[in-house]
Parts: structure tokens; C-alpha cells; sequence
């Protein structure tokens, strides 16, 4: 599947819903599983805007936490296309480069890169990134790096 395609694929309201409805019926019996934190979250991020927020909240709440269930990657690899979505290509860019720091031959990692930078060309931003946010990414990726290393 083409990149672009999994950055821009939109969610069947009902795969939201059935993914809503089990992390919600796990949430109200204590802490849903990660299984189904994780498939709530890629449903949402596939969502509308509001959506894809909250998908993020998700995502970083399971990278955080850490579960042997799901490699790490997959979150900061979601959190990256998340990010692209929102047009936050900054702390995308800040994801992909994590991931690509740990596995650097990873082609869907090298593609993704390729589409935010693109992407940013398109919107005007890529000298904004280098410029601007430069010293927040940094502290952003420091960050990751270490959970990354944990697992």
C-alpha cells in the first residue's frame, strides 16, 4: 500500500464504533488492554481531526507506559502518521526520526519520512521546521529515545 494511502486512509464508522466500544467497556471494568487501546487509537487517528487528538493522547499514553503486548515502534510509527495528518510535521518528523534511529533500515519509516518532508515543501514549512523548532524537537527525541531503549 502506498504511503500516502495509510497517512490519508479514512476509518469505516463502524470499525470506530466496534473499536470505541470494546476500549470503553474494558475502560469501565479497569484498564483496557493495550491490544485494545492500540486498535481504538489507529481507528481514531484514521478519524476526523478531533479524533486523530485524541488518538495521540492514546498512543502516548501506551508509549509511555510500555507493554510487551505491541512493540514500541508501532506507537511512535502511529504517532508519526498522526502527526502528518494534523499537519504537526515538526513532531512528526521528531517520531520518524526516533523510529529510524532504532531501525534504520525500516522502509516503511524511510517512506513515511520521505512523505512528511514532502509534504512540508508543499505546505512552505520545511525551512520553518529546520529553524524554529529545532531545540523542541531535540528535547522531544531525547525523550523517546530513552523509552525506546527500555524496551
Amino acid at each position: 500500500m502506498d504511503i500516502g494511502a495509510i497517512v490519508d486512509e479514512n476509518v469505516e464508522a463502524s470499525d470506530l464504533e466496534q473499536a470505541a466500544r470494546v476500549y470503553q467497556e474494558q475502560a469501565r471494568r479497569g484498564s483496557p488492554s493495550a491490544l485494545a487501546a492500540f486498535t481504538y487509537a489507529h481507528a481514531l487517528i484514521r478519524s476526523g481531526k478531533e479524533d486523530v487528538k485524541l488518538g495521540i493522547v492514546i498512543l502516548e499514553g501506551l508509549l509511555k507506559r510500555g507493554t510487551e503486548d505491541i512493540p514500541k515502534r508501532d506507537y511512535v510509527y502511529y504517532l508519526a502518521v498522526a502527526h502528518t495528518r494534523q499537519k504537526e510535521y515538526d513532531r512528526a518528523l521528531n517520531y520518524i526520526d526516533l523510529l529510524l534511529n532504532a531501525e534504520s533500515h525500516n522502509r516503511q519509516a524511510i517512506e513515511l519520512k520521505a512523505l512528511i518532508e514532502k509534504r512540508m515543501k508543499r505546505d512552505g514549512l520545511l525551512g520553518l521546521a529546520v529553524l524554529g523548532f529545532g531545540g523542541g524537537a531535540a528535547l522531544i527525541a531525547g525523550g523517546l529515545a530513552l523509552l525506546l531503549r527500555r524496551h
